[in-house]
């Protein structure tokens, strides 16, 4: 992993991040965020579908990523959320692999890849909650967007779509959630393995979460999406996470997770992949530790075999620390 074109450079990453909230007339809150991301981290180095940092960001000076207005109307039945915001925040979550900043680090344990989610840019989502246990919502962004830009002049130029219905049933007073995913994007991709372009692409996922018990919670997520236009065909992800896995240490969260990126045929074909070439495997096991109410230590350690579904390719281990201070 070293050579001399990589003399001082820095395989670690930081950003700072401000969110500032206010709110306005009943039932309604303005968000804003101001951040700073620098550097790229190792995924500068050792390239792959899974990424090792899912932080890493833009390697920008300070920019506002979000900024947007939630109502929420009938009891919390209905929210609606529009502006400069990020869609992942709403769809595609999960209680066990959802944050980069207090769970998995790789981007492949926080959200499916098979879900083109644009960056934070022009974007609108409604949610209907009915039940406690019931919900459906949908949301529509700029698929084209840039999280360090306004925006405004490329808004919903080309749109991204995405619907999804969650259940969240108890059983013995353990509580899971059942998100069924469909999505769609509205603009001109390319075909991986000819000239020829087409102007929508649809693709569906899952992302379930249940408690076990009342410290261990396991998760699962699966997705399928064009591979004439996407180079990951299918994705899967699944692991778990463990709350005091220490006596007496009831804050800290230990996690393992793997997650695996299936290429489609026109992939293989265009990039020379033999039959034996089909996926990518991200391995990670983490230990958040909470030092305070406002520091998170967490070491972890990533395993990638065949990075980009490239078996010539050897396997990629990294082992990570971050610090995350908040208050």
């Amino acid at each position: 992993m070293d050579s001399k074109h990589d003399e001082g450079k820095s395989r670690g990453a930081w950003y700072w991040n401000l969110e500032i909230s206010q709110k306005a007339w009943p039932g309604a809150e303005f968000f804003v965020e101001f951040e700073i991301d620098r550097g790229k981290g190792v995924d500068k180095f050792l390239p792959t579908f899974s990424s090792f940092n899912e932080n890493a960001g833009d390697d920008a000076w300070l920019y506002i990523p979000a900024l947007y207005l939630e109502q929420r109307l009938f009891e919390d039945k209905i929210l609606l959320s529009a502006g400069k915001l990020d869609l992942s925040y709403w769809f595609d979550c999960n209680e066990a692999a959802n944050s980069a900043d207090t769970q998995f680090s790789s981007s492949a344990l926080v959200n499916s890849l098979t879900i083109p989610f644009p960056a934070k840019g022009m974007a609108a989502m409604a949610m209907f909650n009915p039940y406690e246990w019931l919900y459906f919502q949908s949301g529509a962004a700029t698929a084209k967007a840039s999280s360090t830009k306004a925006g405004l002049s490329d808004a919903f130029n080309s749109v991204f779509f995405i619907n999804e219905l969650g259940l969240s049933p108890e059983f013995a007073s353990l509580k899971g959630n059942y998100r069924f995913i469909f999505h769609m994007n509205h603009q001109n991709l390319d075909y991986i393995n000819s000239d020829e372009s087409k102007k929508n692409d649809f693709g569906w996922a899952l992302s379930f979460d249940q408690a076990v018990t009342k410290r261990v919670t396991l998760f699962l997520r699966y997705g399928s999406a064009d591979p004439k236009v996407r180079d990951i065909e299918y994705f899967w992800s699944c692991g778990g996470q463990i709350v005091e896995p220490i006596p007496g240490r009831k804050f800290d969260i230990l996690g393992v997770g793997v997650a695996q990126s299936i290429v489609g045929d026109d992939y293989r074909q265009a990039n020379g992949y033999d039959d034996t070439s089909r996926s990518e495997t991200m391995y990670e096991l983490y230990y958040s530790y909470n030092i305070n109410s406002s520091l998170i230590l967490t070491p972890n350690l990533q395993v990638v075999a065949n990075p980009n579904a490239d078996k010539a390719e050897a396997t990629a281990i990294v082992c990570g620390l971050r610090f995350l201070l908040s208050f």
